[in-house]
Parts: C-alpha cells; sequence; structure tokens
C-alpha cells in the first residue's frame, strides 16, 4: 500500500487488508457485544431488582436508562458482528467493492441507534449524580456541568474514533471508492 496523498490500492491487495481488518473487527464487535449483554444484567441487578431501600426512584430509573443504553449497544454490536459475518468476498467485484465502501463510510446509518443510547446513558447520570450534587448546586449548575462532561468525553471519543478510522478504514474506503469509479468508467 502506498502512502501517498491518494490511498491506492489494487484489487488483490485491498480484499487482503478487507479481510484483515474484517477478521480484526469482527473480534472486536464480538466482545463488545458480550461486554454489554454482561452489563445489562450487572445494572439490571444493581439498580433495579436489588431491593436495598437506600436505592432511590432516581436510581432505579437510572439503572433502566443504562439496561436500556446497553440493550441498544449490545443490538448494535450483534448487527454489526453479523454484518461482517456474512461478508461474502466471491460476489461480483463491483457489489464487493460496493458493500466495502458502505462498510468503511466514517458515518454509517447506526448513528441514529448509537446516539439515543449514548442519551439513555446521559440522562442515567444525571440522575444517579442528582441526589449526591444537588446540595452544592442548583439543578441548572448540575445539569450544565454534567453536560460538559459528557460533551468533552463524546467529544473525546469521536476524536479519538475518527483517527483510527482515518488511519486504518480511510484507505480501505477511498481505494475501494476509486476502484468502483474505475469500473463505472
Amino acid at each position: 500500500m502506498r502512502k501517498d496523498n491518494k490511498y491506492q490500492m489494487d484489487f488483490e491487495s485491498l480484499i487482503s487488508e478487507m479481510e484483515t481488518t474484517d477478521s480484526k473487527y469482527k473480534k472486536v464487535m464480538r466482545r463488545f457485544q458480550i461486554m454489554f449483554f454482561v452489563f445489562i444484567f450487572f445494572y439490571a441487578g444493581v439498580f433495579i431488582i436489588n431491593p436495598y431501600p437506600e436505592l432511590t426512584i432516581y436510581d432505579r430509573i437510572a439503572g433502566a436508562c443504562y439496561v436500556i443504553a446497553f440493550s441498544l449497544f449490545t443490538i448494535q454490536f450483534r448487527s454489526l458482528y453479523k454484518r461482517l459475518k456474512n461478508v461474502n468476498y466471491f460476489d461480483t467485484v463491483k457489489k464487493v467493492l460496493q458493500d466495502a465502501e458502505k462498510r468503511y463510510r466514517l458515518w454509517q446509518k447506526n448513528i441514529l441507534l448509537i446516539s439515543i443510547a449514548i442519551l439513555f446513558i446521559d440522562a442515567a447520570t444525571i440522575l444517579i449524580l442528582y441526589d449526591r450534587f444537588i446540595e452544592n448546586w442548583t439543578v441548572w449548575q448540575f445539569i450544565a456541568v454534567v453536560q460538559v462532561v459528557v460533551i468533552l468525553l463524546i467529544g473525546t471519543g469521536f476524536t479519538i474514533g475518527y483517527f483510527k478510522w482515518r488511519k486504518e478504514s480511510r484507505p480501505i474506503w477511498l481505494s475501494a471508492k476509486k476502484l468502483i469509479k474505475e469500473l463505472e468508467d
């Protein structure tokens, strides 16, 4: 693979790179799916099922929000795992390239589901911390501080993800786009 202004790979090296990357991502998706599945039961046990009387209604609602968020993440990782598992490199060249171009895009259709899960985590965080900090701050100050922290965490996560995508997936995406264009011309 050449590293210049345009990442370019021929079809054989692109397929080899995709197989390696898809295999790696498939393992990662499987691990995250299992991890979030464990989180679902852990948070359900700690915040919802737990009969401890010190848990407030806010804690129980927050637990439900965490369970919903982790369920959405589990569904998302399951979907991504299945998509990677069903990749067929023996389809027509054009179909393999089109599927790769979609698979390696930065912005995917799943961003809506992930955004909803993040909103549930945000709501749960506010509910969990509310009783502990409301004595020192007004409601609006508390919510503003939590939102600043959440936005910083999301921004940091996105930045790390973007640079990882740029290094690992962008060359494949650009090469697939280029080869599709060459096939169409």
